[in-house]
């Protein structure tokens, strides 16, 4: 037999068993129903939004002045610098 007779028999005979192989899973889904599918879960829920522990931010921002002493930046309100401790001038309003 030739090689190109051999390869079309081949060809032939895997034909007939996929066409077998369809058929019968055809007939088997009829009969008793296809798989259901998996059901998916629940996307994950967003998250709750902020319930107002920004009180921080909501602070009004301090006038500071700058230390005559050392040169820091200290809240205007204050008696004397917290780190040199020299007194702080008032000024003449």
């Amino acid at each position: 037999m030739g090689l190109l007779l051999k390869i079309i028999l081949f060809g032939v005979a895997v034909y007939a068993v996929w066409k077998t192989f369809s058929r019968w899973k055809g007939l088997f889904d009829r009969f008793v129903g296809k798989p259901d599918e998996p059901a998916r879960p629940a996307p994950p829920a967003p998250p709750p939004p902020p319930s107002e522990p920004l009180s921080a931010r909501k602070m009004a921002i301090q006038d500071t002045i700058q230390c005559a002493g050392c040169g820091a930046y200290i809240p205007a309100n204050v008696e004397k610098c917290g780190q040199c401790g020299l007194p702080q001038p008032r000024s003449q309003s």
